[in-house]
């Protein structure tokens, strides 16, 4: 099965305890959750800049 998730640069969002990250949760790709994190990653871009969120795939 492939996931999809939110990417971005590495430090450009941090967790509660203050550690950087380099990518939100995994999600099944479906069209529905291709559909919303499309939606984060164009927001990202517009907020932090062109090119600092992706959307990242692996297989699970």
């Amino acid at each position: 099965m492939l996931e999809i998730r939110v990417a971005w640069l590495f430090g450009l969002h941090e967790n509660e305890a203050g550690e950087p990250l380099g990518g939100g949760a995994w999600f099944p790709d479906t069209p529905e959750n291709r559909h919303d994190l499309t939606i984060v990653v164009e927001e990202g871009n517009a907020v932090a800049g062109p090119g600092s969120h992706w959307l990242e795939e692996r297989q699970a």
